[in-house]
């Protein structure tokens, strides 16, 4: 085996960038209602890249064929239990593997692809001359390995003589790549390397990109493997099934589940959900796990988001403070943390987050275990009240990217959010007093964000992000996604105006050319949940099929130009969220108890969101439009009740 000879392994390659606006679909449904297609054409290049996941592997897919229709791969693969030196953030061990190449004997053809198919799995049909052949990529879920499983049929009536080349090399790394001096071996494990077909006869070869310690053994089963990945996206195909008039929005949201989902890592910490993308695995932000997907774990339906939630939450404890800021990271399996941002408002984000989880998932005894963590990021958060009555931070969740002053508009937006979450908490177990000062504080912090942050930006009377920012920001979205909605007109014309809107979402700033989804996904949130439904829905179609179909699919990403346009797995929680806390306008006030504001889209006349989950109960939402406002059917344990009206209370 070659011993590693440079300290970092690269990236994927550059070629399979993403190029932008979005103009029309370049993919198709399959005939299943649930599989993404590109059918290769003549004479035109297709490039992508897609990231899947499980519990010990993550996997950044680049693909796609040339002019020619030849076949172009390479395949990143992640190991975030297997850590580097340093054992920072992006210390996981990864590699590039270059993969197998099929040939035919006395052949000098090469496998020209036909059809790049996505359903969870990626699959890829091309064929040599009269031998089809079909690839299955996807990572397994108890072995620390990406699999790739070959089908080959020879369609000729000749026997064929089919070789497999691997094109990398068996490493060992040195003693000084591994984190405590432990050392890894990387190799790529063909079950055939020569197998002889008959006329129409056909056999799998299967194959595994591994990453193990040097003494440590693989127990591979390929068909258990495949059946693992299989019934992880059957389960979740019965996890909050989102149904809307729109077929591209309703299979967005399938797809969204199996992304803000597979991102979680069986570590020595435990369950830790990571956003990916190639650097961040093994580790947890306050932003993008206790903010963005955990409050959809504690209503999604999904047993292991659960688990993972309460452990993310769990692993902060000894990081929470009523005197100082919580830490931004906890990274490199609980080993160590980040916290290069400061205070970027991060115990807003906690106690934002950690509230509204424990109010859905409704276990009174758990909420006792961290209603002490809530309180001392609600001290702390509330000793930073400036001067002029909000909340002072040093950055915000983007770090220092782009302007966030002294006192920015996430962070005292997210704080109110909180407040009001957690005195609905201390209701629950009797705290009144804890329960009326949280309720009166959240009054006089919305007073003092309405009175600090409204102000005429570039001719719209909006809110400004910071005192400090000139521009408008597309975060001015945050008031109307906590339900305070003055000003929301003019900041709904600024947000859809041309100095933010592009074809598919939101710039980050005005006359910039980045992007980053995460703020068109809480813009569609605060969109419909202000009542806007219309242009949301305009705004939501556009973005679903872009993401769905366009040029990179079938994921919310995180940014461009930064991030290679990376599917980061919360940002898919943040656009399954659009439809509870957006178009249903489901906000929980205790345990298993909840407000429903529906906002359906008029050219909506129902809606559905089957198999949600409040306080251990599953339960089906229906709402039908009527004359005088919704009908709202609730089917709870085969028990159905209906309720008239446009604002709904329920106690289950």
């Amino acid at each position: 085996m070659l011993q590693i000879k440079r300290p970092r392994i690269p990236r994927f390659a550059e070629w399979a960038k993403m190029s932008i606006p979005f103009t029309s679909p370049k993919h198709y449904i399959g005939n299943d209602g649930k599989s993404i297609v590109y059918s290769v054409k003549e004479n035109t290049e297709y490039v992508n890249h897609i990231e899947m996941a499980s519990f010990y592997t993550a996997g950044i897919i680049s693909y796609g064929a040339d002019k020619n229709g030849k076949l172009k791969m390479l395949r990143h693969i992640v190991y975030p239990t297997l850590r580097c030196y340093p054992n920072n953030t992006s210390g996981s061990l990864d590699h590039n593997f270059k993969g197998v190449n099929i040939s035919i004997a006395n052949n000098k053809g090469y496998e020209k692809v036909s059809d790049f198919v996505f359903d969870g799995i990626l699959t890829i049909c091309s064929k040599i001359d009269k031998l089809k052949i079909k690839r299955k990529l996807f990572p397994a879920t108890s072995e620390k390995c990406f699999i790739e499983r070959i089908i080959l049929h020879n369609t000729a009536n000749d026997n064929v003589t089919v070789k497999m080349t691997d094109n990398g090399k068996n490493i060992i790394t040195p003693a000084r790549y591994g984190n405590n001096r432990e050392r890894y071996q990387l190799f790529t494990y063909i079950s055939n390397n020569t197998i002889e077909l008959g006329a129409n006869e056909e056999c799998i070869i299967n194959i595994a990109y591994c990453g193990l310690r040097l003494n440590e053994s693989l127990d591979l089963n390929f068909d258990k493997e495949e059946s693992l990945r299989l019934d992880f996206i059957n389960k979740l195909d019965n996890c909050m099934v989102i149904k809307t008039p729109d077929e591209n929005i309703n299979l967005m949201a399938r797809y969204a589940k199996i992304r803000s989902s597979e991102s979680i890592y069986n570590t020595k910490a435990g369950l830790m959900h990571s956003p990916g993308g190639g650097n961040y695995y093994a580790a947890l932000w306050t932003n993008d796990q206790c903010e963005y997907v955990n409050p959809l774990f504690g209503y999604l339906g999904y047993d292991i988001g659960e688990k993972q939630s309460i452990n993310c939450y769990e692993m902060y404890r000894k990081y929470v403070y009523n005197d100082r800021a919580i830490i931004t990271s906890i990274v490199a399996e609980g080993d160590d943390i980040w916290h290069g941002a400061k205070d970027r408002g991060d115990s807003a984000m906690y106690a934002y987050g950690l509230s509204r989880f424990l109010l859905t998932y409704g276990d009174k005894k758990l909420a006792e275990q961290f209603i002490e963590l809530i309180d001392k990021s609600l001290e702390y958060t509330i000793s930073q009240t400036n001067e002029d009555g909000v909340i002072a931070s040093d950055s915000d969740e983007l770090e220092n990217r782009l302007e966030s002053g002294k006192a920015n508009l996430c962070t005292s937006t997210l704080a109110y959010d909180a407040l009001i979450s957690s005195a609905y908490l201390h209701e629950e177990l009797n705290n009144t007093e804890k329960a009326e000062y949280y309720k009166n504080t959240a009054a006089q912090l919305k007073e003092n964000i309405l009175k600090y942050f409204s102000k005429n930006v570039e001719g719209y009377a909006t809110f400004m992000y910071c005192k400090e920012e000139p521009k408008l920001r597309s975060w001015i979205s945050m008031p109307m996604v906590v339900g305070i909605f003055e000003r929301s007109k003019a900041t709904k014309d600024a947000l859809l105006s041309p100095k933010l809107r592009m074809a598919e979402g939101l710039l980050s700033a005005s006359g910039d050319k980045t992007f980053w989804d995460r703020s068109t996904l809480y813009t569609l949130r605060g969109l419909f949940y202000a009542g806007y439904t219309t242009e949301a829905l305009e705004l939501l179609e556009k973005f679903s099929t872009a993401r769905l179909l366009g040029e990179h699919i079938p994921y919310a990403v995180e940014a461009f130009p930064e991030g290679n346009q990376a599917q980061l797995s919360a940002e898919s929680g943040l656009y399954l969220r659009i439809f509870t806390e957006g178009i249903l306008g489901i906000r929980p006030t205790g345990f298993g108890k909840f407000t429903i504001t529906p906002n359906l889209p008029k050219t909506w006349d129902t809606m559905e969101c089957n198999s949600i989950k409040f306080a251990g109960k599953t339960i089906d939402i229906k709402v039908k439009r009527q004359k005088s406002g919704y009908l709202l059917t609730i089917t709870n344990n085969g028990v159905t009740l209906d309720f008239e009206g446009k604002n709904f209370e329920i106690q289950l």
